[in-house]
């Protein structure tokens, strides 16, 4: 093994190591947002939760909690339970990022 074969087994070397670092900082990068997505998620639900839970015990507290309340409440609830469903179906990461894969 001549000195350019060396050499070049370095580089090679070099190149791959580099290339294995960028694909551990995407895949971090990836970690970082999906946890941040999740946890908006989770606020959203618990936020859509509360608000429902705020406006049944409003109700409640006047007294007027009669059939039709209760089936516009429903309604309400199954349709934000439906959007935030569909909410979580559409999102795809790929899109939000901004680098293709390599």
């Amino acid at each position: 093994m001549n000195l350019d074969e060396r050499e070049q087994a370095f580089l090679d070397e070099v190149y791959r190591k580099a290339r294995l670092l960028e694909y551990d900082k995407r895949e971090a990068e990836k970690v970082l947002r999906n946890r941040r997505m999740l946890a908006r998620q989770h606020r959203m639900k618990l936020a859509l939760i509360l608000g429902s839970a705020a406006s049944v015990a409003g109700a409640g507290l006047y007294g007027q909690v009669d059939q039709a309340l209760c089936v516009v409440l429903s309604l309400l609830l199954i349709g934000a339970g439906i959007a935030v469903e569909k909410a979580e179906l559409t999102w795809n990461p790929d899109k939000s990022s901004g680098s293709g894969s390599n």
